[in-house]
């Protein structure tokens, strides 16, 4: 995926940025989120809150080699008029291992697309 799909529905949002991320593709992923957005990514040591500092987060995370891939598990989502929520797990692979982790999306709807307004990633704790 070499440019950003658009999402339609906020359903389709979280496959959108999985095939994105497995891609490898750094427009692809960037171009889900909204100029305004905020992510708190899952390597990330500081809140991320410019679209300069979007990318250079995911231009950091998508060139780790081997590179990295996320396997989607269950979510929620909750679509509230314009905006939408969506929570759930995911595995993350970074090299030799995988991951258990978490996240929370809000989505805003501009223009018939859906796109990240909040994004926050991060491991699920140890038992």
């Amino acid at each position: 995926m070499n440019t950003p799909r658009s999402v339609a529905l906020p359903g389709d949002m979280t496959l959108a940025w999985m095939e994105a991320f497995n891609a490898g593709s750094v427009s692809g992923i960037t171009g889900l989120y909204d100029p305004s957005a905020v992510l708190w990514g899952t390597t990330a040591t500081d809140l991320i809150d410019t679209p300069a500092g979007v990318i250079a987060y995911f231009e950091r995370v998508l060139t780790l080699q081997p590179a990295p891939r996320v396997k989607l598990g269950p979510n929620r989502l909750r679509v509230l008029d314009d905006m939408a929520l969506v929570s759930g797990h995911y595995e993350l692979q970074l090299g030799h291992q995988r991951l258990p982790a978490r996240y929370s999306m809000a989505l805003k709807r501009s223009n018939g697309r859906w796109l990240i307004v909040d994004h926050h990633s991060s491991l699920l704790p140890a038992t």
